[in-house]
Protein backbone atom coordinates (compact mmCIF):
# COMPACT_ATOMS: atom_id res chain seq x y z
CA UNK A 1 0.00 0.00 0.00
CA UNK A 2 1.70 2.99 -0.90
CA UNK A 3 2.12 5.94 2.02
CA UNK A 4 0.85 9.49 1.92
CA UNK A 5 3.78 10.66 4.71
CA UNK A 6 5.84 13.68 3.70
CA UNK A 7 8.99 13.14 6.13
CA UNK A 8 11.76 15.04 6.57
CA UNK A 9 15.36 13.98 8.37
CA UNK A 10 18.21 15.68 9.11
CA UNK A 11 21.67 13.61 8.86
CA UNK A 12 23.76 17.10 8.87
CA UNK A 13 23.21 20.33 9.24
CA UNK A 14 26.39 22.02 9.51
CA UNK A 15 28.38 24.38 6.86
CA UNK A 16 32.26 24.36 6.32
CA UNK A 17 33.25 21.72 7.91
CA UNK A 18 32.58 18.91 10.45
CA UNK A 19 32.33 20.20 13.76
CA UNK A 20 33.53 18.29 17.30
CA UNK A 21 34.50 20.92 19.58
CA UNK A 22 32.98 20.68 23.34
CA UNK A 23 29.91 22.76 23.62
CA UNK A 24 29.00 21.88 20.03
CA UNK A 25 26.94 18.49 20.01
CA UNK A 26 23.25 19.32 20.66
CA UNK A 27 22.82 20.56 17.47
CA UNK A 28 25.29 17.63 15.74
CA UNK A 29 28.36 18.17 13.81
CA UNK A 30 28.22 16.46 10.49
CA UNK A 31 27.24 18.31 7.40
CA UNK A 32 25.08 18.67 5.14
CA UNK A 33 22.46 16.20 4.41
CA UNK A 34 18.77 16.54 3.92
CA UNK A 35 16.66 13.28 3.99
CA UNK A 36 12.69 13.36 2.04
CA UNK A 37 10.66 10.40 2.17
CA UNK A 38 7.75 11.22 0.11
CA UNK A 39 5.53 8.07 0.74
CA UNK A 40 7.79 5.15 -0.74
CA UNK A 41 9.94 7.57 -2.48
CA UNK A 42 13.43 8.58 -0.68
CA UNK A 43 14.89 12.04 -2.25
CA UNK A 44 18.05 12.83 -0.29
CA UNK A 45 19.78 16.44 -0.65
CA UNK A 46 23.70 16.79 -0.57
CA UNK A 47 26.25 14.33 0.35
CA UNK A 48 28.10 15.85 3.35
CA UNK A 49 29.12 13.62 6.26
CA UNK A 50 25.82 12.64 7.24
CA UNK A 51 25.22 11.06 4.35
CA UNK A 52 27.17 8.43 5.84
CA UNK A 53 25.19 7.44 8.60
CA UNK A 54 22.34 7.66 7.00
CA UNK A 55 23.63 4.62 4.22
CA UNK A 56 24.75 2.59 7.08
CA UNK A 57 20.35 3.17 8.43
CA UNK A 58 19.30 2.47 4.72
CA UNK A 59 21.68 -0.92 4.26
CA UNK A 60 19.65 -2.33 7.39
CA UNK A 61 16.09 -1.93 6.15
CA UNK A 62 14.03 -2.74 2.90
CA UNK A 63 14.68 0.24 0.71
CA UNK A 64 16.31 -0.07 -2.17
CA UNK A 65 15.89 2.87 -4.18
CA UNK A 66 16.96 6.14 -3.86
CA UNK A 67 17.40 9.86 -5.98
CA UNK A 68 20.36 11.61 -4.86
CA UNK A 69 20.13 15.94 -5.45
CA UNK A 70 22.91 17.83 -5.12
CA UNK A 71 23.43 21.68 -4.37
CA UNK A 72 26.60 22.16 -5.69
CA UNK A 73 30.17 19.97 -4.94
CA UNK A 74 31.94 21.84 -2.50
CA UNK A 75 33.31 19.70 0.13
CA UNK A 76 31.28 20.42 2.97
CA UNK A 77 28.67 19.08 0.48
CA UNK A 78 29.98 15.63 -0.78
CA UNK A 79 32.40 14.43 2.13
CA UNK A 80 30.25 11.66 2.62
CA UNK A 81 30.15 10.27 -0.44
CA UNK A 82 32.22 7.88 -1.06
CA UNK A 83 31.28 6.11 2.27
CA UNK A 84 27.77 5.50 1.55
CA UNK A 85 27.35 1.42 2.20
CA UNK A 86 24.39 1.07 -0.52
CA UNK A 87 26.91 2.35 -3.46
CA UNK A 88 28.79 -0.94 -2.18
CA UNK A 89 25.34 -3.57 -2.42
CA UNK A 90 24.16 -4.53 -5.38
CA UNK A 91 20.34 -4.51 -4.26
CA UNK A 92 20.31 -0.76 -4.88
CA UNK A 93 19.27 1.43 -7.56
CA UNK A 94 20.69 5.31 -7.13
CA UNK A 95 20.32 8.56 -9.37
CA UNK A 96 22.65 10.90 -8.75
CA UNK A 97 21.24 14.32 -9.65
CA UNK A 98 23.01 17.89 -10.43
CA UNK A 99 22.30 20.94 -12.18
CA UNK A 100 25.01 24.07 -11.23
CA UNK A 101 27.43 22.88 -13.92
CA UNK A 102 27.32 23.10 -17.71
CA UNK A 103 28.31 20.42 -20.03
CA UNK A 104 27.56 16.70 -20.67
CA UNK A 105 27.70 14.45 -18.16
CA UNK A 106 28.67 16.77 -15.61
CA UNK A 107 27.51 15.28 -12.88
CA UNK A 108 29.14 12.15 -13.76
CA UNK A 109 32.72 13.78 -13.99
CA UNK A 110 32.45 15.64 -10.97
CA UNK A 111 31.66 12.31 -9.47
CA UNK A 112 34.40 10.83 -10.77
CA UNK A 113 37.14 13.46 -10.69
CA UNK A 114 36.23 13.92 -6.57
CA UNK A 115 36.91 10.03 -6.42
CA UNK A 116 40.29 9.87 -8.12
CA UNK A 117 44.26 9.55 -7.35
CA UNK A 118 45.87 11.68 -5.41
CA UNK A 119 42.57 12.88 -3.86
CA UNK A 120 40.89 9.20 -2.76
CA UNK A 121 42.05 5.72 -3.25
CA UNK A 122 39.84 3.91 -5.79
CA UNK A 123 37.02 5.55 -7.86
CA UNK A 124 33.31 4.95 -8.58
CA UNK A 125 33.91 1.28 -10.37
CA UNK A 126 34.06 0.09 -6.57
CA UNK A 127 30.42 0.58 -6.37
CA UNK A 128 27.93 -2.41 -6.61
CA UNK A 129 25.07 -0.58 -7.27
CA UNK A 130 23.11 0.21 -9.87
CA UNK A 131 23.86 4.05 -10.12
CA UNK A 132 22.50 6.73 -12.85
CA UNK A 133 23.99 10.03 -13.59
CA UNK A 134 21.77 12.96 -14.24
CA UNK A 135 21.93 16.29 -15.60
CA UNK A 136 19.65 19.24 -15.69
CA UNK A 137 19.09 22.88 -16.18
CA UNK A 138 18.65 25.01 -13.21
CA UNK A 139 15.03 25.91 -13.13
CA UNK A 140 13.51 22.62 -14.54
CA UNK A 141 11.08 20.54 -13.18
CA UNK A 142 11.82 16.84 -12.18
CA UNK A 143 9.52 14.59 -12.35
CA UNK A 144 10.66 11.86 -9.50
CA UNK A 145 8.05 10.09 -9.88
CA UNK A 146 4.31 10.19 -10.79
CA UNK A 147 3.10 12.07 -7.34
CA UNK A 148 6.53 14.28 -6.88
CA UNK A 149 7.63 17.14 -8.81
CA UNK A 150 10.92 18.94 -8.26
CA UNK A 151 11.23 22.28 -8.63
CA UNK A 152 14.92 23.82 -9.27
CA UNK A 153 16.35 27.60 -9.00
CA UNK A 154 19.88 29.07 -9.05
CA UNK A 155 21.09 30.00 -5.93
CA UNK A 156 23.95 33.22 -5.43
CA UNK A 157 27.02 30.89 -4.95
CA UNK A 158 30.59 30.96 -5.97
CA UNK A 159 30.78 28.03 -8.74
CA UNK A 160 26.72 27.95 -8.56
CA UNK A 161 24.28 26.24 -6.34
CA UNK A 162 20.71 24.80 -7.05
CA UNK A 163 17.95 25.28 -4.70
CA UNK A 164 15.13 22.73 -4.90
CA UNK A 165 11.40 22.55 -4.17
CA UNK A 166 9.61 19.17 -3.42
CA UNK A 167 6.11 19.06 -4.41
CA UNK A 168 4.05 16.00 -3.19
CA UNK A 169 0.43 15.39 -1.93
CA UNK A 170 -0.36 19.00 -1.76
CA UNK A 171 2.49 20.34 0.41
CA UNK A 172 6.27 21.43 -0.43
CA UNK A 173 9.21 21.60 1.05
CA UNK A 174 11.94 23.73 -0.13
CA UNK A 175 15.68 23.33 0.49
CA UNK A 176 17.80 26.42 -0.38
CA UNK A 177 21.26 26.32 0.48
CA UNK A 178 24.26 27.90 -0.56
CA UNK A 179 23.28 31.34 -1.20
CA UNK A 180 24.35 34.81 -0.30
CA UNK A 181 21.78 37.63 -0.27
CA UNK A 182 22.51 41.64 -0.99
CA UNK A 183 21.99 43.49 2.07
CA UNK A 184 19.16 45.89 2.05
CA UNK A 185 17.80 43.79 -1.09
CA UNK A 186 15.25 41.00 -1.44
CA UNK A 187 16.18 38.33 -3.46
CA UNK A 188 13.10 37.95 -5.94
CA UNK A 189 13.82 34.83 -7.53
CA UNK A 190 13.79 33.03 -3.94
CA UNK A 191 11.15 35.00 -2.69
CA UNK A 192 9.75 33.80 -5.68
CA UNK A 193 10.30 30.33 -5.85
CA UNK A 194 9.69 29.53 -1.94
CA UNK A 195 6.31 31.46 -1.71
CA UNK A 196 3.50 29.70 0.42
CA UNK A 197 6.06 26.36 1.16
CA UNK A 198 5.11 24.69 4.05
CA UNK A 199 8.47 24.40 5.22
CA UNK A 200 12.15 26.39 3.91
CA UNK A 201 15.47 24.76 5.08
CA UNK A 202 17.46 27.78 4.51
CA UNK A 203 21.34 28.94 4.40
CA UNK A 204 21.58 30.48 7.83
CA UNK A 205 25.53 31.01 8.30
CA UNK A 206 25.63 33.81 9.74
CA UNK A 207 24.08 36.70 11.31
CA UNK A 208 23.02 40.30 10.11
CA UNK A 209 25.85 41.27 12.39
CA UNK A 210 28.30 39.12 10.91
CA UNK A 211 27.39 39.56 7.45
CA UNK A 212 29.22 42.36 6.56
CA UNK A 213 32.86 40.50 7.40
CA UNK A 214 32.18 37.61 5.41
CA UNK A 215 29.36 39.26 2.16
CA UNK A 216 31.43 37.80 -0.06
CA UNK A 217 31.28 34.28 1.19
CA UNK A 218 28.45 32.95 -0.37
CA UNK A 219 26.53 32.81 2.77
CA UNK A 220 23.45 34.10 4.12
CA UNK A 221 21.94 35.27 7.71
CA UNK A 222 19.13 33.71 9.92
CA UNK A 223 17.50 36.99 9.56
CA UNK A 224 17.47 37.20 5.79
CA UNK A 225 15.70 33.60 5.96
CA UNK A 226 12.98 35.23 8.36
CA UNK A 227 12.63 38.05 5.85
CA UNK A 228 12.29 36.18 2.85
CA UNK A 229 9.91 33.24 4.34
CA UNK A 230 7.69 36.21 6.51
CA UNK A 231 7.55 38.21 2.84
CA UNK A 232 6.74 34.82 1.52
CA UNK A 233 4.02 33.46 3.34
CA UNK A 234 6.04 29.99 4.63
CA UNK A 235 4.93 27.85 7.26
CA UNK A 236 7.83 26.27 8.69
CA UNK A 237 11.42 27.94 8.91
CA UNK A 238 14.74 25.81 9.25
CA UNK A 239 17.83 27.61 10.00
CA UNK A 240 20.23 25.21 8.46
CA UNK A 241 23.97 25.27 7.42
CA UNK A 242 25.49 26.34 10.72
CA UNK A 243 28.26 28.19 10.94
CA UNK A 244 31.56 25.43 12.06
CA UNK A 245 32.30 26.95 14.93
CA UNK A 246 28.82 28.31 16.17
CA UNK A 247 28.25 26.81 19.49
CA UNK A 248 24.99 25.05 21.28
CA UNK A 249 24.66 28.31 23.28
CA UNK A 250 24.85 30.83 20.34
CA UNK A 251 22.51 28.69 18.46
CA UNK A 252 20.16 28.00 21.90
CA UNK A 253 19.63 32.02 21.33
CA UNK A 254 19.45 32.35 17.51
CA UNK A 255 16.76 29.75 18.06
CA UNK A 256 14.82 32.11 21.20
CA UNK A 257 15.43 35.15 18.81
CA UNK A 258 14.02 33.74 15.68
CA UNK A 259 10.98 32.27 16.89
CA UNK A 260 10.20 36.08 18.60
CA UNK A 261 10.68 37.22 14.89
CA UNK A 262 8.60 34.13 13.34
CA UNK A 263 6.79 31.19 15.20
CA UNK A 264 6.81 27.75 14.38
CA UNK A 265 10.70 28.27 13.01
CA UNK A 266 13.50 26.17 14.46
CA UNK A 267 17.15 25.90 14.40
CA UNK A 268 18.00 22.36 12.28
CA UNK A 269 19.20 19.64 14.77
CA UNK A 270 20.67 16.56 13.46
CA UNK A 271 18.89 13.51 13.92
CA UNK A 272 15.41 15.53 13.90
CA UNK A 273 12.40 14.25 11.91
CA UNK A 274 9.12 16.33 11.28
CA UNK A 275 6.39 15.16 9.39
CA UNK A 276 5.12 17.69 6.94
Amino acid sequence: MTSDAFLVRFWGARGEGYSSFPGASAYGGNTCCVEMRCGDDILVFDAGSGFRMLGSELCCGPDTRLNLFFSHFHYDHISGFPFFAPFFCDRFQIGIWSGHLSGKNATRNAIHDYMRHPFFPVGPEVFSADISYHDFTQTDVIAASDRISIKTCALNHQGGGTGYRVEFNGKSVCYVTDTAHIAGKTDETILSFIEAADMVIYDATYTDEEFPEFSHFGHSTWEEGVRLCKAAGVGKFGIFHHRQTRTDVELDEIARLTKIEMPGSFVVCEGETLEI
